[in-house]
């Protein structure tokens, strides 16, 4: 074989081997099976203030928002580091001046919605916030 065919497939070799890696040790810890968790929806300005208990097998916040997309009407804007949630129960943040912070048991979420594992019991508040 070629020299060049050789080291274009170690190369693909270990970049496949080191993405398996970082999911395996560096990616979000997950729980696996039914869970169940709240989900609350804070819109201060237009008075929206919603709590749902959802029964879910997601491992991860993004999927669960998903599969719940029409009950809490989520919106996403799909960003380079991945999907940014820009709307739920029809109010649409103004991505100048506010966001959607996410707190998790009442404290900040360290990671966005695409890496937040969810766990049995956990709480997810969504609140605009203004910057």
């Amino acid at each position: 074989m070629n020299k060049k065919v050789v080291v274009i497939l170690l190369v693909v070799l270990v970049a496949v081997a080191g993405f398996f890696a970082y999911n395996t040790f560096f990616g979000p810890e997950t729980q696996v099976g039914e869970k169940e968790v709240t989900l609350k929806i804070v819109v201060e300005s237009e008075g929206i203030d919603k709590t749902y208990t959802i029964n879910t097998d997601q491992e991860l916040l993004y999927d669960l928002m998903l599969e719940v997309e029409d009950k809490i009407q989520a919106e996403f804007d799909m960003q380079d580091f991945g999907p940014m949630l820009v709307g739920l129960e029809g109010y649409q943040a103004d991505m100048t001046k506010e966001y959607f912070h996410i707190k998790i048991n009442g404290a900040d979420a360290m990671v966005g919605v695409k890496d937040t594992p969810v766990i049995d019991g956990d709480t997810y508040e969504f609140i605009v916030t203004t910057f």
